[in-house]
């Protein structure tokens, strides 16, 4: 055991086991604070540059020991914010922490970074992997913590999350995953809004989450169930994830203390490989209006989602894909489930993309006149 530092009342001691060449064993005992990290870069102020959570005591209010909390932090070319993440991780001022990164074998300055505060981390790694949702496996398979927690490395915790999750895992023992708040931030990490999070409900996991990851700690009975993230998905692993625990009957509890901030910028895998994100949600919806379980009001709801994706396929002329999803619903429901604008979208499809162009530019025009028509009265 190594003693590092002195933070006023409290020492910071890491304890380091040897498993590689390349990565050490590290749980951080007591609070880090600013003095303990490496200089933020020049410019950098605010949380969690020049702030920090307030360090908490050794023990909680009720003599018990904080459970360990680990962190997964899956890692790809994201030198521009991993080391706010990385911050955002060590500064919460906790005292039982195992804070993991599995990097995919980035080609930026991610590693650069990482190596910075790996004095601090229990164990990360860079190397070619199979993309998001099998390095997230791979961090969930070391952990030991008694709360799991996932961040991605261009998004960040806000302070306090980790001493309002740990008190949640207490006051609320037979909860399995805990949950808060989240803010959608810009490049800069200004608030741009607040992310519509609720009570969960399987009706407003329709059409999108009332739950992100970002703000999630999940209990360890989760991984120690044998569940962990579908590697098929690599845009919607996390509704799939979520999904998949509710139709399981894991308890959910919404703490909206507990807060995290999800970054908005245009190299984000949600910009660049929307199509694919897509495909993904309808496989998604697919798969739950299978489930006999669902009660006939969400069925009704994931149904309305898939005429969505169907009508937005319509929308961008995907006349094949959009063929193709009608005939999935079809095969899984009933012709009746389709309705008239969508069996009238499906014959016009078939008259070509060409002809399809020159009825909307007719359309157009005729409504063109109606209006200049309307101007002249």
């Amino acid at each position: 055991m190594s003693k590092t530092g002195y933070t006023g009342a409290f020492y910071l001691y890491i304890t380091f086991t040897k498993e590689n060449s390349l990565n050490k064993m590290a749980i951080v005992n007591t609070a880090l604070t600013l003095k303990d990290l490496p200089t933020p870069p020049e410019g950098k102020t605010g949380w969690p540059w020049t702030e920090e959570n307030q360090p908490l005591p050794g023990r909680m209010l009720n003599g018990l020991e904080w459970p360990r909390i680990t962190i997964v932090t899956p890692s790809y070319n994201q030198g521009q914010f991993i080391e706010e993440s990385i911050r955002s991780v060590l500064l919460q001022g906790y005292t039982n922490l195992e804070y993991i990164i599995i990097d995919g074998g980035s080609t930026d300055n991610s590693i650069e970074i990482i190596n910075k505060y790996e004095p601090y981390l229990a164990y990360w790694i860079s190397e070619p992997d199979r993309g998001q949702s099998h390095a997230l496996n791979k961090g969930f398979r070391k952990g030991t913590g008694n709360l799991v927690g996932w961040q991605n490395s261009d998004d960040y915790y806000n302070p306090g999350a980790f001493l309002f999750a740990a008190q949640a895992s207490v006051n609320f023992s037979d909860a399995d995953i805990i949950y808060g708040n989240v803010n959608y931030v810009d490049e800069g990490g200004t608030i741009m809004f607040e992310a519509e999070i609720s009570q969960f409900d399987f009706k407003k996991m329709l059409p999108w989450l009332c739950i992100l990851n970002q703000a999630t700690f999940f209990k360890s009975k989760i991984f120690i169930d044998g569940n962990f993230i579908n590697e098929d998905k690599q845009h919607v692993m996390d509704y799939d994830f979520f999904w998949r625990l509710g139709l399981a009957n894991y308890k959910f509890k919404f703490i909206p203390a507990i807060s995290a901030s999800h970054r908005q910028h245009s190299k984000a895998k949600g910009h660049t490989q929307k199509d694919i994100a897509d495909q993904e949600f309808f496989e998604v919806y697919k798969f739950l209006y299978k489930d006999t379980n669902l009660e006939a009001d969400v069925k009704e709801k994931v149904l309305s989602c898939m005429r969505g994706c169907c009508l937005n396929d319509f929308t961008k002329l995907k006349f094949g894909l959009f063929r193709k999803r009608i005939r999935e619903i079809v095969a899984i429901s009933s012709l009746s489930s389709l309705t008239p604008l969508l069996l009238l979208k499906y014959i016009s499809s078939l008259i070509g993309e060409r002809n399809v162009f020159f009825i909307k530019k007719v359309r157009n025009y005729v409504l063109g006149l109606y209006e200049y028509d309307e101007k002249l009265k």
